[in-house]
């Protein structure tokens, strides 16, 4: 059993607690009454510079999980967009050509958003539901913001997704397994 570590208090200490944020594995004890008031004041970054703290979310430091850089200098690597419109509007275009009676099955050529889907994916004809996928998977971790830190990562990928939504709405539209 630990006594309590607040000054003048003589309880038992059965709450385990930091003694340092530099390191979490020292610990100290604290009755129910003083932990509460410990928590209150505890900054677990206090002391820590920018860099530091940049440090201790790269992925050595939280279980290789990747992580954003959000919030440093005021930095953000998201992007907002006015509306739904403004990232699926050639959804609207296609939906609209199919009300007004164009099918694409009277057309021999793909169209355009599907071909354009089909050079991100680098696929070509005859098109297969089961090679979308493996295909979506791979380009999605290849490109996704977290690991990839090129300027256009995030682009990408929302590129990257938006062309398998056309594709996986194509082939569901036009045929059991193929495009």
């Amino acid at each position: 059993m630990h006594p309590c570590c607040w000054p003048d208090c003589t309880a038992e200490g059965t709450f385990p607690a930091p003694k340092n944020p530099r390191d979490l594995s020292l610990r100290q004890y604290f009755c129910a009454q003083h932990i509460k008031e410990f928590n209150k004041r505890w900054n677990g970054l206090e002391g820590f510079t920018e860099g530091e703290i940049y440090t201790l979310q790269e992925p050595t430091a939280s279980w290789q999980r990747p992580r954003w850089d959000d919030g440093l200098k005021g930095r953000s690597t998201q992007q907002s967009f006015q509306s739904a419109n403004d990232l699926y509007g050639f959804f609207n275009s296609r939906l609209a050509r199919e009300l007004n009676g164009e099918s694409p099955r009277m057309h021999r050529k793909l169209p355009a958003d599907v071909q354009a889907a089909c050079r991100i994916f680098s696929i070509e004809q005859p098109l297969t539901e089961s090679q979308l996928k493996p295909r979506y998977l791979s380009l999605a971790k290849q490109y996704h913001p977290d690991v990839n830190k090129a300027a256009d990562a995030a682009e990408m990928t929302k590129r990257i997704n938006v062309a398998y939504k056309i594709l996986l709405d194509y082939a569901a539209r036009h045929g059991v397994g193929s495009v």
